[in-house]
């Protein structure tokens, strides 16, 4: 997920894989009502991996 804001406008250009651009009254709503692609497992990882310092640090 990429979250811009403040931006007067948005242009999203031969995005591959196609990308679903929202605005924010209808984030909930939409993502809510789609299939997971990461199982449980997969999501905790990824959290685990982020949450570490040296992750970001170059």
């Amino acid at each position: 997920m990429i979250s811009v804001m403040d931006a007067a406008k948005l242009i999203v250009k031969s995005a591959n894989p196609p990308v679903l651009v929202l605005e924010v009254e209808h984030l909930d709503q939409v993502l809510s009502g789609l299939t997971p692609t990461l199982s449980t497992d997969q999501v905790a990882h990824i959290y685990e991996v982020a949450r570490r310092g040296r992750t970001w640090s170059g």
